[in-house]
């Protein structure tokens, strides 16, 4: 620790999700009374909203309330702890989940698969650590950064260090760290495509759009885009969808309606390569399988705390269909993120143009235009 470090108790102001509340999270003053030896202090630049938050403010992802939300943050680094050696002052971070880089799927680059992963992203800890302004404890560790702090403590592992030339490219890199990643990754790391695919991407969020972008750059011949909201495909920027097949199913009754229409837009209706389900909804699971080419494969990215696999083995095992789920797109943050960078600076991966910007004291104008389908990735600006 330099003489420059903040000093504890640490007062700041966050958002926090409590329970049994009527509405959004509302800003409140918090206290940190130390700084852990494994943690970073980092002033947020911007934080980003993901239903994975939704969930966790309504008690709804193994978390417990009250707590701090976020997990899609940017920042600069204020201060560390004594064993972090990753991060220093002064160093631009865009925070993503947390691993603890030892056990044996971390060690394997499966970092995403970390023997911690539930204590580390969901369970949250506070206890002792974070003050409500009552003096109440308050978890504050989600996805190992709870970002919706105006200054955030976050565990070292979830800190990625980037180039970025000012502080609005640090505030759109905030999108990033999980959403983004799980989509584009998916791609790049799952299915990885080969030349002249077919492949359907279900659910027109952050993550379904990402994943287009991500497969776009793999030269697909057929690119389907999904959603069953109007409003949601009339707001993407037209450039994201050029060469793309948009399919609008709202009108659909059955899985097997979407299903034939996906195959109606492959070369003699044998279907898709590659069927991406980004919602967690029982019928797109059903619907996305059905449109599977033989030997095709479906992958499972959206959660739903009920979902279940729909499909008939007997389809499934003459097809010779292949399953697969993912967390994270399977990405490496500290690869995954610079890489997402780099692409995006050569013009390659517009992911700014799903972007929508917010003041930090917006969190419910933009949960509401999030709701209502007319923004794609809400960005609370500090």
């Amino acid at each position: 620790m330099t003489s420059q470090t903040p000093t504890f108790p640490f007062k700041t102001e966050a958002y926090i999700a409590r329970s049994g509340a009527t509405s959004h999270p509302a800003l409140e003053p918090v206290t940190y009374n130390s700084l852990k030896p494994d943690e970073v202090l980092v002033s947020i630049a911007a934080v980003s909203i993901c239903h994975t938050d939704i969930r966790a403010i309504h008690g709804d992802f193994r978390t417990e309330l009250p707590m701090i939300p976020g997990h899609e943050g940017s920042g600069t680094v204020l201060a560390t702890g004594s064993q972090v050696t990753y991060v220093e002052p002064g160093d631009a971070v865009v925070l993503a989940y947390s691993s603890c880089g030892s056990c044996r799927r971390c060690i394997m680059g499966k970092n995403a698969f970390c023997d911690g992963l539930v204590e580390m992203n969901f369970a949250g800890s506070g206890e002792g650590v974070v003050k409500d302004e009552q003096g109440s404890s308050v978890k504050g560790s989600f996805f190992g950064q709870s970002s919706m702090s105006r200054v955030a403590l976050v565990h070292e592992s979830s800190c990625v260090k980037v180039d970025v030339k000012d502080r609005r490219e640090l505030e759109l890199c905030a999108s990033l760290g999980c959403g983004i990643m799980t989509g584009a990754g998916s791609i790049f790391n799952i299915a990885k495509p080969p030349p002249s695919s077919k492949i359907v991407i279900f659910g027109a969020g952050a993550v379904g759009l990402s994943a287009l972008l991500a497969a776009k750059l793999t030269t697909p011949s057929t690119l389907i885009l999904i959603d069953n909201s109007p409003t949601k495909l009339s707001k993407i920027h037209p450039s994201l969808l050029q060469n793309v097949h948009v399919l609008d199913t709202s009108s659909h009754k059955t899985p097997t309606e979407t299903a034939t229409a996906i195959r109606a837009l492959t070369p003699n209706n044998t279907g898709v390569d590659y069927a991406l389900e980004c919602i967690g909804v029982e019928s797109c699971l059903l619907a996305a399988h059905a449109s599977l080419d033989t030997l095709g494969t479906l992958i499972t990215i959206g959660s739903s705390a009920t979902a279940k696999m729909p499909f008939g083995l007997a389809s499934h095992l003459i097809r010779g269909i292949t399953v697969g789920g993912t967390h994270q797109g399977d990405s490496v943050s500290r690869v995954m993120v610079p890489e997402m960078i780099s692409l995006w600076k050569r013009g390659l991966f517009p992911f700014d143009m799903m972007i929508e910007r917010f003041g930090f004291g917006e969190l419910g104008r933009a949960l509401g235009e999030m709701h209502e389908g007319r923004v794609v990735k809400p960005l609370l600006v500090v």
